[in-house]
């Protein structure tokens, strides 16, 4: 692997760590600060609301900085934010870990546009697709290795120890990125040849051209899925801690085996639903939702049994990993050419919606009095609207034109739609 791609793809995961991570030590965190759950769970809405209202603002505005030295700006930015939450176990303050995750949100989706769009075009001709792969598979690490260790070391070491870590992580990024990002990586011009862009960030239209893909319908459809599927299974994800400790019974020791159980069912959910949305995209992304939408459910059930909500456990990220290869390809591929940059931020943007929502909705939920097992179920029915728009993407793909019955030619025949460019045949 080209040194410069394992550099992005361990920014990834440094990205994707602390962006979960927190899933994992909020009892700590709410014990030590003398905060609620709820309370707590708010961090995760915070950092998730911030990427996703700055996150495509952040990529139009720097769209035309050199590439390097935004990308290094931005990671630095994202360490001091990891240093702040780290302070904030000494001093006891939960705002200052609140002003911890904002800062390090402000470069989440930055980071992440700038490391996918880079790796295709750092990448040798055919392979950048799989350089992209390499990218991605850094946020599906972070949920296998990085949120189990992150776990880990905060219930042993306190969960300041877990954020100075994850600067440390980000830091080592940062050196390795600077000795060996090439200044001026080169991009397809239009003609097919290649261009140096100057570093340039963002290639592509005007900002007004790029902001006009979010109306289009079949991209709002997109977004509305992916809200609706990570909204659902934050609702239950972000208090799946309390969950096993209060209610099925697990030990602080076991909790961190049943996340590192919920992320290896992520990597083979994301490896599977990458070769079923080849081979029938949207059909495959309906009958995973539907799966992700019996896992939680299932969770709910079988909370009080230990070993059948392992399974449980196991199953949900099998499930929902398996959505992601399906939910990015049809939102990069409905916002077709002239829009990739701000596609790759609005994507990510829309998962954090979801995660935001979902912590809020989980929140209010245990506040509510209806206990740590109606998360799940709250969560189910949130899914099971983004099943609903799912379908319906699917009715409208395999619905044929309306044409005239007769014309002077004589009858015409149904015509199907044009799909989108890399999804024609996948129904």
């Amino acid at each position: 692997m080209p040194l410069p791609i394992l550099a992005m793809m361990l920014c990834t995961f440094s990205i994707g760590t602390a962006e979960s991570v927190i899933a994992g030590i909020l009892p700590r965190i709410a014990d030590d600060l003398g905060v609620s759950l709820s309370a707590a769970g708010l961090l995760v809405s915070v950092y998730a609301a911030v990427v996703v209202v700055v996150g495509p603002l952040m990529t139009l505005a720097t769209g035309r900085l050199p590439r390097k030295p935004l990308l290094l700006g931005m990671l630095a930015l994202f360490a001091l934010g990891n240093v702040i939450a780290a302070l904030a176990a000494p001093a006891g303050s939960y705002a200052l870990l609140v002003t911890g995750r904002l800062v390090s949100a402000f470069a989440h989706s930055t980071v992440f546009a700038l490391c996918l769009t880079s790796a295709g075009e750092l990448a040798p001709p055919g392979q950048r697709a799989s350089a992209g792969a390499r990218i991605t598979l850094g946020f599906g690490l972070a949920m296998v290795l990085g949120v189990p260790l992150g776990t880990f070391i905060g219930q042993h070491y306190g969960w300041s120890a877990t954020f100075w870590t994850i600067t440390a992580m980000s830091l080592a990024c940062l050196a390795l990125l600077a000795r060996c990002f090439p200044s001026g990586p080169q991009r397809p011009a239009t003609d097919g040849s290649t261009t140096a862009d100057g570093g340039g960030a963002a290639g592509g239209g005007s900002a007004l051209a790029e902001l006009r893909v979010l109306a289009r319908p079949r991209v709002l459809r997109a977004i509305a899925i992916t809200v609706f599927c990570s909204a659902g299974v934050f609702t239950a994800f972000t208090y799946a801690v309390p969950l096993l400790t209060d209610v099925s019974g697990f030990g602080e020791q076991a909790v961190t085996a049943l996340l590192l159980l919920y992320g290896a069912g992520g990597v083979a959910g994301n490896a599977l639903g990458g070769k079923a949305a080849d081979r029938s995209l949207v059909p495959s992304l309906t009958v995973i939702l539907a799966a992700v939408t019996g896992a939680l459910l299932l969770l709910a059930a079988v909370a009080s049994l230990p070993w059948l909500t392992a399974g449980a456990l196991l199953l949900l990220g099998l499930a929902y990993f398996g959505t992601v290869p399906g939910l990015n390809t049809i939102i990069v591929t409905s916002a077709e050419v002239g829009s990739p940059t701000l596609a790759l931020s609005v994507n990510s943007s829309a998962f954090n919606i979801g995660i935001a929502a979902g912590g809020l909705l989980g929140g209010a939920t245990v506040q509510s009095g209806a206990g740590l097992r109606a998360a799940p179920v709250v969560g189910a029915a949130v899914v099971a609207a983004g099943l609903a728009v799912c379908a319906y993407e699917l009715r409208t793909r395999r619905r044929p034109a309306r044409v005239p019955a007769t014309s002077p030619a004589g009858p015409a025949e149904p015509v199907r739609p044009v799909e989108p460019a890399g999804l024609a045949g996948k129904d």
